[in-house]
């Protein structure tokens, strides 16, 4: 799956969660903090959506951010972390630091 397959992906998952609380875009964005424009590209996949978005889109939904980008739970194990992989080039210092603390959290317990 390439990047633009993933935010695809990513982007239909986002409106099926809005749409399935039955929330406006304009009513998500407001509750997130992000504009109408930058939701709707979110949710069509013309932009990568970043960790702090995608934070706030789960807080605004009341779920765990990683329900949110349960988009690709489809994948083996393995795909899984070759994706991750390739996918880390991509993030800025401060999201692959909030990733690591996700990833944390889950493997402390």
């Amino acid at each position: 799956m390439d990047e633009a397959d993933f935010n695809e992906q990513l982007g239909r998952r986002v409106r099926s969660l809005r749409e399935s609380r039955k929330l406006s875009q304009e009513t998500l964005a407001e509750q997130a903090g992000l504009s109408v424009k930058h939701l709707w590209k979110i949710e069509r996949g013309k932009v990568k959506a970043s960790v702090q978005s995608l934070t706030k889109i789960a807080t605004a939904l009341s779920l765990p951010v990683h329900e949110v980008l349960d988009a690709g739970h489809e994948q083996s194990f393995d795909a899984l972390l070759d994706e991750i992989h390739r996918l880390s080039p991509f993030l800025s210092l401060r999201e692959a630091q909030v990733v690591y603390r996700i990833l944390k959290m889950f493997t402390d317990r």
